[in-house]
């Protein structure tokens, strides 16, 4: 199996604003791993995952991404960072937009699987929209 992606030409689908925290569309959506792209439209309070290790890679855009027990660190494209699932993360702020995000979770990632350090936080907005659901795009 093998797969060619545009990522300039998927970009180019996230809509300008959103009513949910992130917009994705799913690159890859394997048992092994899942991989997508990302916009972020707001930041994302502290949250953790339980069922993967994380890597993300900011291709556009500049944030003040966090990890507990670490002092903020400001990710700007080009940059990535990876953790273990249960490490508490955050993106506390959105410097420069728009922040994409291409992200590799292994193995894959439910997407339900976000669990807010303080849960009133998932009440704030949804935290994703699949692009797919927006327009009605396959790829």
């Amino acid at each position: 199996m093998y797969h060619f992606f545009d990522i300039p030409e998927i970009m180019k689908t996230f809509p300008d604003s959103a009513g949910s925290t992130i917009v994705d569309t799913y690159l890859t959506d394997e048992p092994s791993a899942s991989s997508r792209l990302f916009r972020l439209y707001y930041p994302i309070p502290p949250h953790y995952h339980t069922t993967c290790e994380e890597h993300l890679y900011l291709l556009t855009g500049k944030v003040v991404f966090t990890i507990a027990g670490l002092a903020p660190r400001v990710l700007a494209a080009g940059q990535l960072v990876t953790f273990d699932r249960n490490v508490v993360h955050s993106i506390a702020d959105l410097l420069e937009g728009p922040a994409v995000f291409l992200t590799v979770d292994t193995p894959r990632r439910v997407p339900t699987d976000v669990i807010y350090m303080n849960p009133t936080d998932a009440a704030i907005r949804p935290f994703v929209t699949h692009v797919e659901d927006l327009f009605g795009q396959e790829r």
